[in-house]
């Protein structure tokens, strides 16, 4: 039975989606930038809540050498990785760092680019 006193999670603004880049290399060996979907391997969509950044996330970011864009709570998942890429929309971010609790995570987002959705629809999976 569920404790009334205790409040379910709730994630409204909107989902997300996790990838793992395939492994695609140029003619010299060094790793090719994603611009479409077809570049990635899906792992998930999660529901999330965007977060507000502190200026404590904004210092660890920093000292982290990675340029907070954004900060998004969701239910935890232990298949995302910091070496993950979330997509939101058509705009794809790095997972730069996780911060989790037992039932949820943080994950601290990292603006890469606007990716060609090449006929997906952002509501569909990239499988």
């Amino acid at each position: 039975m569920l404790d009334s006193k205790r409040a379910l999670p709730s994630y409204p603004d909107g989902v997300l989606k996790v990838y793992t880049p395939k492994d695609r290399k140029t003619d010299f060996g060094a790793r090719r930038n994603i611009e479409r979907i077809e570049d990635m391997v899906f792992v998930c969509s999660l529901c999330f809540n965007v977060q507000t950044i502190r200026e404590q996330d904004y210092e660890f970011a920093e000292r982290a050498s990675f340029k907070l864009s954004l900060k998004v709570k969701t239910p935890r998942f232990d298949l995302v990785k910091s070496d993950c890429l979330a997509l939101v929309g058509s705009t794809l971010f790095d997972v730069s760092h996780i911060d989790s609790t037992q039932r949820e995570m943080y994950l601290y987002l990292e603006e890469v680019r606007e990716i060609d959705l090449g006929g997906h629809s952002s509501e569909v999976d990239g499988d």
